[in-house]
């Protein structure tokens, strides 16, 4: 019985092996992960499961299964672990593109941070702030630049008229 177990363990290891989702390219996952591009067909003695994946239909596995629940279930066991790892890339590149976003959100905050202590008047402080980050808000300028809301709004009325306003 010992045998027969280990016997099967290394089956399915060797199974696993050849089906090795590391190897699959992003796309490829992502093809591999939709049920649409499977099916398992009975070739008049075994099941034989088949994919779709560069635009044709080829053959996914080289071991034909003597009945298709078994073929179901390496199919299901499959696509559970292509879920996972097309999960993981995608929260891989979401988490590395965050990161990147915050450092190019911390860089202009250290712009705008510069301008608003350099000895500029303070219409040009607000018209350079207004381009680095057109979604600061009135009053965080106002807190940054240590002036009233109403300074603020007289200088976007000047900035309009003269038709230098950068951003609006």
């Amino acid at each position: 019985m010992l045998f027969k177990t280990s016997f099967y363990l290394h089956i399915k290891i060797h199974f696993m092996d050849r089906f090795n989702y590391k190897s699959w390219s992003t796309n490829q996952l992502i093809l591999l992960t939709e049920v649409d591009n499977h099916k398992v067909m009975f070739d008049g003695y075994e099941y034989i499961w088949w994919n779709n994946i560069e635009g044709e239909w080829k053959r996914h596995c080289l071991l034909n299964y003597s009945n298709h629940k078994k073929a179901i279930s390496h199919l299901r066991y499959c696509l559970n672990i292509w879920d996972k790892e097309l999960n993981k890339r995608r929260n891989k590149i979401e988490r590395k593109q965050f990161f990147i976003d915050m450092g190019t959100h911390f860089k202009s905050q250290e712009k705008i941070r510069k301008t608003a202590n350099s000895s500029l008047p303070t219409i040009e402080k607000i018209n350079f702030i207004r381009l680095e980050n057109p979604n600061t808000t009135k009053h965080q300028v106002c807190e940054l630049l240590g002036i009233k809301p109403s300074i603020y709004y007289r200088h976007l009325r000047t900035l309009k008229s003269r038709g230098t306003l950068l951003s609006a």
